[in-house]
């Protein structure tokens, strides 16, 4: 099986943080890839021990709305490296308002990086 049978959804990368909220404490995470279905996301090693594989996640996306995406989510994936927590995690629940506003932000066109406008003239 590869990765989109498993996911259900290719994932994009991004740069985007996201606020777990889990035993009554919200916990900054920084999420690197994103799909309408789940997200992989890092944050410091030390910062928190899960008890449960089911939490709230507040996604802010650059999109110029205000406001933030919803969802429940579980964990389906954890790893660990000397310094971050990664965590691949599955969207449960999640309103047919964020769903549209999620889909909307994921079908928009990557924005290329800037150039250097030293070598522009």
């Amino acid at each position: 099986m590869n990765q989109i049978e498993r996911r259900g959804t290719p994932r994009l990368p991004v740069s985007v943080y996201v606020q777990q909220h889990v035993g009554g404490q919200t916990h900054t995470c920084h999420a690197s890839s994103l799909s309408l279905s789940g997200l992989y996301m890092e944050r410091p090693l030390s910062s928190f021990l899960r008890q449960c594989a089911r939490f709230a996640l507040e996604i802010s996306l650059p999109d110029g709305k205000a406001g933030s995406v919803w969802t429940n989510a579980e964990v389906v994936y954890d790893c660990f490296d000397a310094l971050s927590h990664g965590t691949g995690v599955r969207f449960i629940a999640m309103s047919p308002r964020d769903r549209a506003r999620l889909s909307a932000f994921l079908a928009q066109p990557p924005v290329a990086p800037n150039r250097d406008r030293a070598h522009a003239s």
